[in-house]
């Protein structure tokens, strides 16, 4: 059988199989855990016996990235495998629940972060610790590459009002992060004196400075509207819109890439932002089907629509700083079309951290002094994350 040919990073595979040789266990992954050859870890675990495996834990998307975002109709039993999947749709706050812990020695955790705050999968992690901790059982998690790089952080914390209330956040963090998920576990259980029994399984070869493109590792779409390792960057871009009325192209081939609705003037939407002079990006006028909010009536649900917006271009990923360039988008956005848009259909300010960016665009402040406050906000993070870089 053809491999996947193993690159810069090596992911602690066979330390993992040694870790759990002889033990009970439960998975906690989906298809963006592979091994370092590409197989898929879900199977290897399985299928070679390197342990016993009594269930899988259901995240967002399913054990096997089967299901749409937020679609929590999981199957009661993995279909290649058998093994029974406890939903965590089912349970309260969707945290892992102890009762199920108990029933095994260590939970293994592995799922490709996207290096943006608001992705589900990394929050999930801080639940299990916390579940885990409770149970008095071993959580290990073995560790992945962010793909954003871990050397740039941008956007203040999460205020604690928003911090770990729900999945669009763990705890206090930047969006944009520059963290692994081993890293983040570790601090979290710190930081928030979980006191769990954290194992932290350490990649090999990987260097803060690397984008995924660089590690060789295979990427695996965690998420429809995640198809391919370029996309967590244009993420971290428009991500926090999601919220909105209008369309950040889900539904075409390149999600978040995107911003425009009807009734917006592409030409007019671009210009403007070209003439920011933002770095590292510029933006072209594009007409594009997306699905998009139709009225407030509707709730979360989207209709294709023909949209007129702006398309972006990363013209240089070391210099572009997305998180500063979506607030100017949404400052641009309203500026132009206020009186067709709406920033708060859904968890908006839960999303964002804060209160501060729904408050002034409604005011019709500037965002740009909450831009200098991230600013501040990002570089006191990176003080107090030392300690808790593993690499």
């Amino acid at each position: 059988m053809k491999k996947w040919k193993n690159g810069a990073v090596t992911l602690a595979c066979d330390e993992l199989r040694e870790r759990i040789k002889g033990k009970k266990i439960a998975l906690m992954m989906n298809t963006t855990a592979l091994h370092n050859d590409g197989r898929l870890l879900i199977d290897v675990i399985v299928n070679e016996k390197w342990a016993e495996v009594e269930f899988f834990f259901g995240m967002e998307h399913g054990v096997r990235g089967d299901l749409y975002a937020n679609d929590g109709h999981l199957s009661d039993r993995d279909s290649k495998t058998g093994i029974k999947i406890v939903n965590l749709y089912d349970y309260p706050r969707l945290s892992p629940p102890v009762e199920w812990i108990k029933e095994v020695d260590a939970v293994v955790f592995s799922a490709q972060d996207v290096g943006v705050r608001h992705w589900t999968y990394t929050p999930w992690l801080m639940l299990l610790i916390q579940s885990c901790a409770t149970a008095g059982r071993e959580v290990i998690v073995l560790d992945r590459p962010n793909p954003i790089r871990g050397d740039i952080v941008e956007g203040a914390p999460a205020e604690k009002k928003y911090a770990g209330g729900d999945l669009l956040s763990g705890f206090e963090y930047p969006l944009r992060h520059g963290m692994t998920i081993g890293e983040l576990a570790t601090m979290y259980n710190d930081i928030k004196n979980v006191g769990a029994d954290l194992t932290v399984l350490k990649m090999q070869g990987w260097r803060r400075d690397m984008w995924y493109d660089e590690t060789g590792l295979v990427w695996v779409p965690g998420s429809p509207n995640m198809p391919d390792m370029d996309t967590p960057l244009f993420f971290a871009a428009t991500g926090l819109m999601q919220a909105s009325s209008f369309s950040l192209g889900i539904g075409t081939t390149t999600p978040f890439e995107f911003v425009g609705d009807v009734g917006f003037d592409g030409q007019k939407l671009s210009d403007t932002l070209n003439a920011l002079d933002l770095a590292g990006v510029y933006f072209i006028p594009k007409h594009y089907m997306a699905m998009t909010y139709r009225n407030p009536e509707e709730g979360t649900g989207r209709k294709l629509t023909l949209c007129d917006g702006a398309f972006m271009v990363i013209n240089d990923r070391d210099a572009f700083r997305p998180v500063e360039t979506q607030l100017h988008i949404m400052e641009t956005v309203r500026n132009l079309f206020g009186d067709k848009v709406d920033f708060e259909f859904d968890l908006a300010r839960s999303r964002m951290g804060t209160d501060k960016i729904c408050d002034a665009l409604k005011e019709g402040r500037s965002l740009y002094p909450i831009i200098e406050e991230w600013r501040a906000g990002a570089e006191e993070f990176k003080r107090m994350r030392e300690k808790y870089l593993l690499y």
